[in-house]
């Protein structure tokens, strides 16, 4: 048995705040990791298949900040997100990411920082590579933890950021997720690590892969929700908070614990 964690990010600033989220699904490789991307599939036909047909429907790539504005440079790229001028279609894409995770029971890993929070009780400086770091040793944590649960192993998808200029920002990652296997976490020795992790690779968005499109409408909410603003609609935060991996000993205490961590 093997699992994959599929990995995304968000940040949110203004108003004098400043928060950083990695977080993700866990699907199992085989049946499940086939019958989400199956239901992914039905999903976007419901919205494109009388258009383009089942084949191609399928094949179009779902972006949530995208899904959500549909507006000008969105179009120019993606002429097909012009159905999402229909609220009909948004609910019907962002709810049917919803009832993927609470249908195939995908746990939810992942970390939400304050980093305004930090900067002033330690008296240092966040950003986006200091806090991804301290998000993946945490991650890491927690899915070697659920692994060993599961007498399991997995890896870590992350959704690939290379562009004209090379693969820089996927080498950093990388070389985070090597020192945190080299030099263990607070919980787990090295060999801990390595003995529950095959690898970290890199997809990228046009590779139409399910988990980085269900990954893609994880971590914004948690963001959210931290700092008390309203849900965008339509929301599954709910769901997504449900689905937060509880290390077996329930929602109340171990969903803060193993699934989503705060550090503020």
């Amino acid at each position: 048995m093997s699992y994959n964690l599929y990995l995304d990010e968000s940040k949110m600033s203004g108003n004098n705040i400043g928060g950083y989220s990695v977080a993700g699904v866990i699907i199992e490789e085989g049946t499940q990791l086939y019958n989400v991307r199956k239901e992914l599939g039905r999903v976007k036909s419901e919205i494109w298949s009388s258009k383009f047909g089942y084949g191609k429907s399928k094949q179009i790539v779902f972006h949530e900040a995208e899904i959500r504005s549909h507006r000008g440079a969105t179009l120019a790229r993606k002429p097909e997100y012009s159905a999402f001028r229909k609220a009909k279609n948004v609910r019907t894409a962002v709810n049917g990411i919803g009832n993927i995770v609470k249908k195939f029971n995908l746990p939810i890993l992942g970390v939400v920082e304050d980093q305004k929070a930090i900067e002033e009780a330690y008296k240092t400086k966040r950003d986006s590579h200091t806090s991804y770091y301290l998000a993946l040793e945490q991650i890491i944590e927690n899915y070697c933890y659920f692994l060993k649960n599961k007498h399991s192993v997995g890896r870590i998808i992350c959704e690939s950021r290379r562009n004209k200029d090379g693969s820089v920002l996927d080498q950093r990652v990388r070389k985070m997720y090597m020192k945190i296997l080299v030099h263990g976490t607070l919980r787990y020795s090295a060999s801990d690590l390595q003995d529950c992790l095959k690898d970290i690779i890199f997809i990228q968005k046009q590779e139409n892969e399910a988990g980085l499109q269900i990954a893609d409408f994880i971590p914004r909410p948690f963001l959210i929700n931290y700092f008390k603003i309203e849900q965008t609609k339509p929301s599954i935060y709910q769901i997504l908070r449900k689905a937060r991996y509880d290390g077996g000993i329930g929602a109340k205490y171990g969903a803060s614990k193993f699934g989503i961590c705060i550090y503020n």
